[in-house]
């Protein structure tokens, strides 16, 4: 019995722990300021170049020099990374969950914005994890009583 009950509680672990990945398409918000900044818009496709180091393009709105399109890198170590946008050089932060892109224009706060990633529920914790968790409870709970 108690070899099922820390086979659950391991499964349990394993499937709330999520892998960190910045490749995807992107939705950016409304938050980045179009009337005085370059902002990414449309779809945002985040693509892998090489290890800690990604191609993003974007549809680009705004104050942009005349530009429709951007593409950037984007340079990252764990959940935070940079990249530039026009001349500014951005703070970009990745969710733990990896659904959230969080671009921090630190001279310039109404120049940020978010991405959320299509595709991927953002905020929602796997089913699967939650039915774990009662089962085990139940187990531990059964366990103490009998």
């Amino acid at each position: 019995m108690q070899v099922m009950v820390l086979f659950l509680f391991v499964a349990i672990v394993i499937g709330s722990t999520q892998s960190q990945t910045w490749a995807g398409t992107y939705t950016p918000d409304s938050s980045c300021d179009t009337s005085t900044c370059c902002c990414l818009s449309g779809q945002a496709i985040v693509t892998s170049s090489s290890a800690n180091s990604y191609t993003v393009q974007s549809g680009a709105s705004g104050v942009c020099g005349g530009a429709v399109t951007f593409t950037g890198n984007l340079y990252t170590s764990g959940y935070t990374g940079w990249m530039m946008v026009a001349a500014d050089n951005d703070t970009v932060t990745l969710s733990s969950d990896s659904h959230i892109v969080t671009v921090t224009n630190p001279s310039r706060s109404a120049c940020s914005g978010q991405g959320i990633k299509n595709g991927s529920p953002t905020q929602h914790v796997n089913i699967i994890t939650y039915v774990i968790g009662y089962v085990l409870v139940g187990i531990v709970i059964n366990t103490l009583i009998a």
